[in-house]
């Protein structure tokens, strides 16, 4: 088993029933289509564009989920709670504590997978 830093691989292989290639097919579309979602949430949250930072709290905290990014999840679910409860002073730290974790789960993805 290959140990992708930020990711639980036991609970997204367990997310699909098993199949660990299929597992593998998965981080890397999570990759393609999430690698910039960083920098997407911080032009965001500067421009004080809270609906597009919900939607992309809210979408990477699921998918987070599903493939066992467990501390991203934890911190997103956080962030995807304070924009809920409207406490814009908890958005900027949340985010400065998802943006390194996001950045470790990708970079695990990319080392060990062809994500090009």
């Amino acid at each position: 088993m290959v140990n992708y830093d930020g990711i639980e691989f036991d609970v997204g292989v367990n997310n699909v029933l098993g199949d660990q290639e299929l597992f593998k097919e998965i981080l890397v579309m999570f990759y393609q289509d999430h690698h910039l979602d960083g920098e997407k949430l911080q032009s965001a949250i500067e421009s004080k564009d809270i609906d597009s930072v919900k939607h992309l709290a809210h979408t990477l905290k699921g998918v987070a989920c599903s493939v066992g990014a467990m501390d991203l999840f934890e911190v997103t679910k956080a962030l995807d709670m304070a924009i809920n409860e409207n406490k814009q002073e908890d958005i900027d730290g949340l985010f400065s504590q998802l943006s390194p974790e996001l950045n470790r789960v990708m970079k695990g993805i990319s080392l060990q997978l062809d994500v090009s």
